[in-house]
């Protein structure tokens, strides 16, 4: 899958690619072999989920929230679209993968690029997510949120982090530890390192037409 590169980082940090593309060649086959290696369940739905569709979720309270992860044209796919995200314990994110080869994996504020390592936190990752173009079903992922404490996301294919692709959800809006500031940050750093195993979520797959057009 071609990356879209940059000679001064590849020069100035270290840069991991996806799997092969023999495992990743289709979404279908790249969500079962991420199953068959994880345990992970697969939920498959005719819509967007709702309560009803996703473990966990209360009927009373529970809201979804779509994130598109790529774009046909914005910043050479490199995007989360929206990449500020204020959500409540309840809420349901829905990352929706829509060009390329991206991940959705957890970091730290102080390490951006780099996969969480906290006592007591499974962080999440999805793992790589190839796509085709005009695919008739979008690839889904979907993380429950228990708690309004600060979330700080990236892509780790090639060097899609320190180009700008990370998300925060629940993000301060003043202070050290802003959205601005861990963007910045991850743009200084020196490797985009994978997360090793798919973890905080549930994969799934939803036709092309209930998915959220991704932004152009």
């Amino acid at each position: 899958m071609p990356l879209v590169t940059s000679s001064s980082l590849f020069s100035a940090a270290t840069v991991t690619t996806s799997k092969p593309e023999s495992i990743l060649s289709h979404p279908v086959k790249a969500i079962r072999a991420v199953s068959t290696l994880t345990g992970l369940s697969i939920a498959s739905a005719s819509t967007v989920p709702t309560a009803a569709t996703i473990p966990g979720a209360s009927p009373a309270t529970e809201r979804v929230i779509t994130i598109v992860v790529g774009s046909p044209t914005l910043n050479k796919s490199l995007v989360f679209t929206p990449n500020e995200v204020t959500a409540q314990p309840g809420d349901i994110l829905q990352f929706q993968f829509s060009r390329i080869n991206h991940t959705v994996t957890q970091s730290s504020f102080s390490s951006p690029c780099q996969p969480l390592s906290a006592p007591g936190v499974e962080p999440i990752n999805s793992g790589f997510i190839p796509t085709t173009a005009n695919a008739t079903e979008v690839v889904t992922f979907n993380v429950p949120i228990n708690d309004t404490k600060p979330i700080w996301m990236y892509c780790a294919q090639g060097p899609h982090c320190m180009l700008g692709m990370v998300l925060s959800i629940n993000a301060p809006t003043t202070g050290n530890e802003t959205f601005a500031a861990y963007k910045a940050a991850s743009a200084q750093a020196k490797a985009n390192i994978p997360a090793a195993a798919v973890k905080g979520g549930v994969m799934g797959m939803i036709p092309s037409s209930k998915a959220v057009p991704p932004p152009v």
